[in-house]
């Protein structure tokens, strides 16, 4: 299990260059897609107001300290941080390692001639390393980007490390989006603006002020005008919230006693933790944990008697929930003291990351989340699509061949999305698309548009960021058909579709759908 200190909220791994090379190469190895961030300041403080950000960092494969305040964050809470790494140092170290061992690299992002720049100089430095792609697509929105050539490309090329520089957070939630078409990229990774380093245009500051957490103040010598409202708001905001970490992590009383006890009930494995959770009790918790999930059966920790707990405790609890859903199990507690849930909100972890219940019988009591479901409401010329819940990449597909479906068999379809608790890129792109697909102008302007949607505050909000609030159709509520009709069945295969709805969705089995 990883080793990783939480600070705001973002597992950050206890590592230093050696070691997150040593980390990268396994993955090579191990050939499957991984996701790697190096987050600075800038990505911690984008986090905590972009849900989407802060749920990729959380299932990263490796997220590393770059820069010294991250590395004194890690400090206040109780935790140690080896080193900061950056990827301004880790990309040339990976350069060199890939020139040795025959790794092959893609280089995407940055303007043309930065990339052509920077890729000519790893070229000229490593006369051996294989470069075996540089593309620079046009400046586009995430959801608007024509992804599809390039990643053909990719595929084709077949690289180990691929290193996208399109800025954080866009870098962050392409590499997520597309992981699907990456599978076969061992080591993707947002590099920033690391092109600009490479190919001269950027100056690093001297050793001695990135030694000392001063390499910021270089920067911002040099490029103020682009820098100082982000530095202003990142310091600010980054201090203030690490306070409210730090005193919540302080305000714990140790008691010098580390014991845990595990139980067995049905599918479920109970861990009860009694005193200090830090990082002397973690590498029996780990342990503990790893067996319960490993044996297939839900994780119930049972926190009643925790007294004080560290960074490094708070990394480990973060990780739990994604090392749990490789094997199809869920993680929830039962009985946080009042002070140990005041923390980990100060902490950064929001509510709703963990089901907190009363006790073990509560526990599993009321399901697994179930994710993103609808239900429709059909009439003879129009219908609405109520869809709740947390969309990811399989559930944001469904939904838009639903509405594609409805749309193909001459509907006008209102997507009621004021329930969504959670929408990322992938629901995102699948608005847009239903959108131009079916959509004569941008905002139904003269009653052209077919595909309206009714967004409530967390979908109004993602597309705000993402810039596509305004080109949506938007309804402040939905039209509902005076002909509608609902009927519940148990699957698909149950609905009275009309046929060329049916054969859009048939092959969706397994969802509760009203028709």
């Amino acid at each position: 299990m990883r080793q990783t200190v939480g600070i705001l909220g973002t597992p950050i791994d206890i590592l230093d260059t050696q070691a997150a090379l040593a980390r990268l190469e396994q993955f090579i190895h191990e050939g499957r897609f991984h996701q790697v961030a190096t987050a600075n300041t800038d990505f911690l403080i984008n986090a905590l107001v972009d849900p989407e950000l802060q749920h990729i960092l959380r299932h990263a494969d490796l997220v590393m300290p770059d820069g010294m305040p991250v590395v004194w964050a890690a400090r206040m809470t109780r935790s140690r941080l080896p080193e900061r790494v950056t990827g301004a140092d880790m990309v040339p170290a990976l350069a060199e390692l890939a020139a040795r061992k025959g790794y092959r690299i893609y280089m995407l992002g940055a303007a043309p001639e930065i990339a052509r720049l920077a890729k000519a100089n790893l070229e000229a430095k490593h006369p051996d390393i294989k470069i075996v792609g540089c593309v620079s697509p046009p400046l586009a929105s995430l959801v608007e980007m024509n992804n599809q050539e390039i990643l053909d490309d990719i595929v084709r090329a077949r690289p180990d490390i691929l290193l996208v520089a399109f800025g954080n957070p866009k870098q962050e939630k392409w590499i997520h989006w597309n992981r699907e078409r990456l599978q076969d990229v061992p080591v993707c990774i947002g590099v920033g603006g690391t092109f600009d380093f490479l190919a001269g245009k950027t100056q690093r500051a001297p050793g001695w002020m990135q030694r000392t957490g001063l390499e910021w103040t270089h920067r911002l010598v040099h490029e103020p005008r682009r820098l100082w409202r982000r530095y202003v708001r990142d310091i600010s905001q980054f201090t203030r919230y690490m306070f409210k970490q730090w005193w919540a992590i302080r305000g714990g009383y140790r008691v010098g006693v580390s014991e845990i006890y595990a139980a067995q009930t049905g599918d479920c494995t109970v861990l009860s933790l009694v005193g200090d959770f830090t990082h002397a009790l973690l590498p029996r918790f780990q342990a503990a944990a790893e067996q319960a999930i490993n044996a297939r059966t839900h994780l119930i920790l049972d926190l009643q008697q925790v007294t004080a707990f560290d960074g490094e405790a708070l990394g480990t609890l973060i990780n739990l929930p994604k090392r749990a859903a490789y094997h199809d199990r869920e993680v929830r507690l039962v009985a946080v003291p009042r002070a140990i849930a005041d923390a980990l909100r100060r902490s950064q972890i929001q509510e709703g990351f963990f089901t907190i219940v009363g006790s073990v019988a509560q526990a599993f009591a009321n399901g697994q989340h179930a994710g993103l479901s609808w239900r429709v409401q059909r009439g003879k010329e129009a219908a609405v699509v109520q869809a709740s819940g947390e969309s990811d990449a399989r559930t944001a597909r469904m939904l838009e061949k639903v509405c594609e479906g409805l749309l193909a068999g001459g509907k006008r379809v209102d997507l009621d999305a004021r329930s969504i608790g959670y929408a990322d890129t992938h629901l995102l792109v699948a608005l847009y698309r239903l959108t131009c697909a079916h959509n004569e102008v941008p905002n139904g302007a003269g009653g052209a548009a077919r595909f309206f949607v009714i967004p409530g505050p967390t979908l109004k909000r993602a597309l705000t960021r993402e810039r596509q609030l305004g080109k949506l159709a938007l309804r402040a509520t939905p039209d509902l058909p005076r002909d509608a009709v609902e009927q519940t069945g148990d699957s698909l295969a149950a609905l009275s579709l009309e046929a060329e709805e049916a054969k859009t969705v048939a092959a969706l089995p397994g969802l509760k759908v009203s028709a």
